[in-house]
């Protein structure tokens, strides 16, 4: 896994990518994968997700009780390209999702999701972007931390500047 302190760096293009499809999803969360070299630092390809949230909210509400304005879920293809990634030369680098009119914060509910038990889920860090009606505000970036055992902040991006 990248450490903390070297974070896989969004390229511009990418920003610009995930910005778009923040806007275009809203008002519902979007989600999506970032690809990079296996050796490099740089996050360059972004892979827009389906954000399955709103059929499992529908077909359990109880067991999936928020929707896509407050949720997402990445569809089964999804992770199989994400893990299938991982065993390439362009892996997953991160995953990012949308916040719909609030910061762009790793939530607790977040912070579960992306675990497995008390480690990472995979070997990637995540992008949290805050879109509100009149457009994007900024993301930020976190990465494990393995002290804490939990995801911190370690980037964040500004509106239109990486």
């Amino acid at each position: 896994m990248t450490s903390p302190l070297l974070p896989p760096r969004v390229s511009p293009q990418a920003l610009a990518e995930i910005y778009a499809h923040a806007r275009r999803e809203y008002p519902k969360e979007c989600c999506g994968i970032v690809f990079g070299p296996k050796d490099g630092l740089e996050a360059d390809t972004v892979k827009p997700c389906q954000n399955i949230q709103d059929e499992l909210h529908a077909e359990d509400p109880v067991a999936h009780p928020r929707d896509a304005r407050t949720a997402y879920n990445l569809a089964p293809t999804d992770i199989f390209a994400l893990e299938r990634s991982l065993r390439s030369d362009r892996p997953a680098k991160l995953v990012y999702h949308s916040h719909i009119e609030v910061s762009a914060y790793f939530s607790e509910t977040d912070q579960a999701a992306a675990r497995f038990g008390d480690e990472p889920a995979y070997p990637v860090q995540y992008l949290v972007v805050d879109v509100r009606e009149d457009g994007v505000r900024e993301a930020r970036q976190y990465a494990w931390d393995e002290v804490v055992k939990k995801y911190v902040e370690v980037a964040i991006y500004g509106e239109t500047q990486p």
